[in-house]
C-alpha cells in the first residue's frame, strides 16, 4: 500500500471545483461482479478507465491489531478472505460487512494499486488503476500477503509470465 495521500477538507477553497475529493463524492467507475473459472467471484470494470484513476473504495469493519488474530482462527478453514491492512494498527474485514471492491481478485502483474488515503482525518483505502484498464477488463491487485504459520500457501491462479504461484510473498 502507498504512503498516506490526503483529500481536501470541506472547507477546501475550490469549492465544489476541487478535484481532491474523489473518495468524499464517490466518484466511483461502473463495474460489476462476476464469477470465475477458478477464482471465486470477481470484478469487472464497465468502463475505460485510466491510469490513476480512482476506480472504488475498499470499504469493511474496521478492526485492531489484536482482534485480527480471531479474525484469522474463525477464517481459518475459509478458501475466500477479505482482511486488508488499512494502516499498521487498523484492518479491514470485508468479509459481511463490505463493498464490491472485495471482490477484486489477486495478481502477480496487477492492473490496480491500493492507496491509502485520509479523508476528513480518517483512514480509507482506493482501489486506483495502475495502467490504462479498457471496458470488461476483470480488476486486480497485488494481495501481497504474509506467510502465516500454520496456513498453507494459497495457490494463484492469474496466469501471469511472472507468476509467484501463491498469493503469500
Amino acid at each position: 500500500m502507498h504512503a498516506c495521500l490526503e483529500e481536501c477538507r470541506s472547507n477546501c477553497e475550490a469549492g465544489d471545483y476541487c478535484g481532491n475529493k474523489r473518495i468524499q463524492r464517490k466518484q466511483w467507475k461502473q463495474m460489476e461482479v462476476i464469477q470465475t473459472e477458478k477464482k471465486g467471484k470477481g470484478l469487472r470494470v464497465l468502463e475505460d478507465v485510466a491510469k490513476g484513476d480512482l476506480i472504488t473504495e475498499y470499504v469493511g469493519k474496521a478492526v485492531n491489531k489484536l482482534f485480527l488474530g480471531r479474525l484469522f482462527r474463525r477464517y481459518a478453514n475459509e478458501r475466500m478472505l477479505y482482511i486488508m491492512a488499512l494502516t499498521n494498527e487498523i484492518y479491514l474485514d470485508a468479509r459481511d460487512v463490505g463493498g464490491v471492491a472485495r471482490y477484486v481478485n489477486h495478481s502477480c502483474d496487477p492492473n490496480c494499486v491500493v492507496e491509502r488515503w485520509k479523508v476528513r482525518g480518517l483512514h480509507r483505502a482506493a482501489v486506483v488503476a495502475k495502467k490504462d484498464i479498457p471496458a470488461g477488463t476483470e480488476l486486480s491487485f497485488d494481495y501481497q500477503w504474509e506467510r502465516r504459520r500454520g496456513r498453507a500457501p494459497t495457490k494463484c491462479h492469474c496466469n501471469e509470465k511472472l507468476c509467484r504461484q501463491t498469493l503469500e510473498v
